[in-house]
């Protein structure tokens, strides 16, 4: 798993985008991946921990950040025909403020601890319990 082609499967503007990533089932099915975003997740935390990141994937990134909460917006409007197929309402707040924690950090180049999170990402566990 290379976490630059993560980011750039949930990026549509690039060649390696996918319908069946995370950004992509959100879109085109209202469904909220579980298992895709804890990739996007791992991807974030690989790429923080390494050089600074490039102009381009750090919007691509601040994209996705966007693009997602856009989408949280729209679920929460009762005048928005949008919603997250299968996602209550309660999971939509704790999955938007864990999103904003954790863009938040690589955007400062500090992380949270994935120990904060009652939802452990099964990729990070043994990587970054601090």
């Amino acid at each position: 798993m290379d976490a630059h082609s993560v980011i750039a499967r949930n990026s549509s503007d690039s060649e390696e985008y996918d319908d069946y990533s995370f950004i992509g089932r959100l879109h085109e099915e209202s469904i909220w991946a579980h298992d895709d975003y804890w990739m996007l997740e791992w991807a974030l935390y690989q790429l923080a921990m390494g050089k600074s990141p490039s102009q381009e994937l750090t919007r691509r990134i601040f994209r996705i950040f966007s693009y997602t909460f856009l989408l949280f917006g729209c679920h929460l409007d009762r005048r928005d025909s949008f919603k997250i197929e299968n996602l209550k309402r309660k999971e939509v707040y704790d999955l938007r403020e864990r999103m904003q924690l954790v863009f938040e950090g690589f955007f400062a180049g500090r992380m949270p601890a994935t120990s904060i999170f009652s939802d452990p990402n099964p990729l990070l566990v043994s990587n970054h319990q601090s």
